[in-house]
């Protein structure tokens, strides 16, 4: 095991997602997330709790809170203010659509790290045709009023056929509104992406237009905003995680961890088990011989990432 991860004896960065409930149903939600889509054994609020204070415990520095859409959760406060106090740096990745002005009061004042907003598009059209039941309006709306109380903004850009070239306004336009970051990369095709990839897929032409502009905007902006981007493929980026695991991991709704987003692979469940011994099944499991050949038969069948709800414990070596 490399030594920058296994020298921990627990994560530096924990993502969170709370529930898979949502208000939206984005075309690209690798979660299938939406209206009615909590799983049905989501982590009660006490049960929330519990493991947020296990993790406290385990010293883990850095937590996201996402989803669905993670202000849903009924305990999202309760949340957000127990790790605050208990100096954890936190942000939260969210629609925006349910932040209101007196909330993101709350949110500076609680020391919110940063609030990470889904901005798909530089105009109503593109955002609108991405994310089902959404209002470019009201995201936008929900920045300002992030800026307004003095909380740390981000903004979150998926590339798809029909929002890739208007990466270098939407650039612009979260650096007009005051964000800190832009953070983008290559979609994910898996969930409902893998359903409506025709649609939403770029092409090999568009990603290399999209990233070039990122280039441009990053060196433009250097200084006064971070311009992140990953341009790695998905076997390229999980051919590098087998080698150089990243000290993380993501705890689903229902307690369960899993090794990363884009694979299927359980390594513990917070609900039973300490974080300890789940970090202690996440180091062991990306050496696992199950996971190396599931990613070596997504080499020859991208196609198979489409099935990453598709659970399993993952086999320790």
């Amino acid at each position: 095991m490399p030594p920058g991860s296994g020298a921990f004896g627990a994560p530096l960065y924990v993502g969170w997602q709370l529930t898979n409930e949502c208000n939206l149903s984005c075309l690209h939600c690798i979660e299938e997330s939406g209206p009615g889509k909590a799983f049905k054994d989501e982590l009660s609020r006490e049960e929330a709790l519990g493991v947020l204070g296990r993790l406290a415990v385990a010293q883990v520095p850095y937590l996201s809170f996402s989803g669905g859409e993670p202000m849903l959760h009924p305990a999202f406060w309760e949340l957000v203010e127990a790790a605050s106090a208990r100096e954890m740096e936190v942000k939260i990745e969210t629609n925006g659509h349910l932040l209101s002005p007196d909330d993101c009061a709350r949110l500076r004042e609680l020391g919110v790290k940063a609030v990470q907003v889904s901005l798909d598009g530089a105009g109503p059209a593109s955002y609108e045709g991405l994310r089902v039941g959404g209002r470019f309006e009201r995201a936008v709306q929900a920045v300002e009023d992030l800026r307004s109380a003095g909380t740390p903004v981000e903004i979150n850009f998926s590339p798809t056929k029909f929002n890739a070239h208007e990466v270098g306004r939407a650039v612009d336009l979260a650096f007009e509104w005051g964000a800190a970051g832009f953070y983008s990369g290559r979609t994910i095709i898996a969930g409902n992406a893998a359903k409506t990839r025709g649609l939403i897929e770029p092409t090999e032409e568009q990603y290399e237009r999209f990233f070039r502009t990122l280039r441009e905007k990053a060196r433009e902006y250097e200084g006064r905003m971070r311009v992140c981007f990953h341009e790695l493929g998905l076997i390229e980026e999980l051919n590098y995680r087998l080698a150089n695991p990243a000290a993380l991991f993501i705890i689903l709704p229902n307690g369960k961890v899993k090794l990363i987003n884009a694979l299927p692979f359980i390594c513990g469940d917070l609900r039973r088990q300490g974080v300890s011994e789940v970090w202690k099944s996440f180091l062991d499991g990306w050496r696992s011989p199950q996971v190396r050949e599931f990613v070596s038969k997504l080499q020859q069948d991208p196609g198979g990432i489409g099935r990453l709800h598709e659970w399993a414990e993952v086999r320790l070596a």
